[in-house]
């Protein structure tokens, strides 16, 4: 629960935040960081929020101060909240570069994912037969929300690369997968709906939601997949808006689901009023995926055919295929976030896609990722991870007693970046014990073969303990 109140001179809320602790298992301060962790994941409260003091909280909750000064010091760990001498407690901003992935050219690259870059089309080729084509001035000009005519039919052609067959009016452009999320779900959601994900999923829509003022709720997954019996379970408890969906080459486990459970999926949200937002950003290197559940359910998903992971991501294209009845719903938040997305970019994307480069491309980044995939296994002969033959990461099951946090801030030390699992948790439950390592990222294989060697080093060896600090 909580309530506010302005603060002069400040951009901050400061909030009389009193979490509803209920039943609880274990140590009271786990308790209160695990509400407070809650609180965030489903925008109750915002980054920069100034929470209340300790000795208000234990006033507020009747326990002693020491618990809420070690429930702080818990969140602080978890990077949730941070202190400020003389000025208070706040939510924390989330680091984008620990949860969004931003390149780190000091280090390794293994924690982002990116569509191995050294396989990425000519752009000075494109930009030449642009400018020798007579609707070069029309580029610079204003058009439809939607897209161009010319950039529709491109991307009703890309959209049927993976699997999904759309006329041009049934297409929007949008500016890269995460543009389409947000105006998927700001043309169905309201403030306070519930999203349902897997417990485990893409950083960006934890961003999405937060910033809509959604309420994402994780659901419990299976082999890696999502589960249509929890998300069956979930909406006879409560009213659910939309679920989110990796369903061919899960972010960040690589799981996939099969047909069957597809057609549940489909049969579930008809049942139950809910969208479902199709996030097939790896289709194109997913090891022989089912239809997309937009074949079975078109009036209820949105599909989303991203080709920034597929081709390149610079450009920031993806094509949109939502349901019909809420075309001009996407249309106006398209016109309400970006107006058009820029021409120039798509025009790029539309040439290649026409002339036959993107899927040459494709082609080249699926054989490289499957070298690095075999090269990975060869180094990885001891480790638990999962993958597919052709995806661009894979997801690494630590031994005790690695943490997947430590793990990851252990490897950052010897020069290799990967993706802690905490990065893609909903929900307060712990983190589970493994670490996403992107093989696509690195700019070559060899330099992606050093870094799992020193991975594995890092897992023949193990934790190295803290020695305590000398007083």
């Amino acid at each position: 629960m909580t309530s506010r109140r302005k603060t002069a001179g400040s951009k901050s809320r400061t909030l009389l935040w009193k979490p509803t602790l209920g039943n609880h298992a274990g140590p009271l301060y786990r308790t209160i960081a695990a509400a407070l962790k809650s609180d965030i994941a489903e925008g109750r409260l915002h980054a920069g929020d100034r929470l209340p003091t300790q000795r208000e909280l234990a006033d507020a909750l009747g326990v002693s101060l020491g618990t809420v000064t070690r429930a702080y010091q818990e969140a602080e760990r978890q990077g949730l909240i941070s202190s400020r001498v003389g000025r208070g407690t706040f939510v924390s901003t989330p680091s984008t570069s620990d949860v969004l992935g931003l390149p780190d050219s000091r280090l390794i690259e293994m924690s982002v994912d990116l569509p191995v870059h050294q396989e990425d089309p000519d752009l000075a080729l494109a930009l030449q037969k642009i400018a020798r084509g007579r609707g070069v001035p029309r580029l610079l000009r204003y058009h439809d929300h939607a897209g161009t005519a010319r950039h529709r039919r491109a991307g009703a052609a890309w959209a049927e690369r993976f699997g999904v067959e759309a006329s041009p009016d049934d297409v929007i452009v949008c500016a890269g997968t995460q543009h389409a999320l947000c105006v998927s779900l700001m043309a169905i959601a309201e403030p306070g709906d519930i999203i349902l994900c897997d417990s485990l999923t893409y950083p960006g829509m934890r961003a999405i939601c937060h910033q809509l003022r959604l309420r994402l709720e994780g659901l419990p997954m299976k082999q890696g997949a999502l589960d249509p019996s929890a998300v069956e379970a979930a909406c006879k408890k409560r009213r659910v808006r939309a679920l989110y969906c990796i369903p061919s080459l899960h972010n960040p486990t690589t799981g996939r689901l099969g047909d069957r459970k597809r057609r549940a999926l489909a049969r579930i949200a008809e049942k139950h009023d809910f969208w479902i937002l199709e996030d097939d950003v790896h289709r194109l290197m997913s090891h022989e995926p089912a239809p997309p559940i937009a074949t079975r359910a078109p009036d209820r998903t949105f599909f989303i055919a991203s080709f920034s992971k597929a081709v390149t991501g610079g450009l920031r294209v993806a094509f949109l295929v939502p349901p019909a009845s809420h075309l001009p719903a996407v249309t106006d938040a398209v016109w309400a976030t970006i107006w058009m997305v820029p021409t120039l970019a798509v025009e790029v994307a539309a040439t290649w896609i026409e002339d036959g480069t993107a899927d040459e491309v494709v082609a080249r980044k699926r054989a490289e990722a499957s070298r690095r995939q075999e090269r990975c296994a060869s180094i990885l002969t001891s480790a638990r991870y999962d993958s597919q033959p052709s995806g661009y990461y894979t997801w690494l099951h630590l031994p005790a007693p690695w943490t997947s946090a430590g793990f990851a801030r252990a490897a950052r030390k010897m020069g290799v970046a990967v993706s802690p699992s905490g990065a893609f948790l909903v929900g307060s439950s712990p983190p589970p014990p493994a670490v996403r390592v992107c093989l696509g990222a690195a700019e070559s294989g060899d330099e992606m073969a050093r870094g799992l060697e020193i991975l594995a080093e890092l897992l023949r060896t193990g934790p190295i303990p803290e020695r305590a600090a000398i007083m």
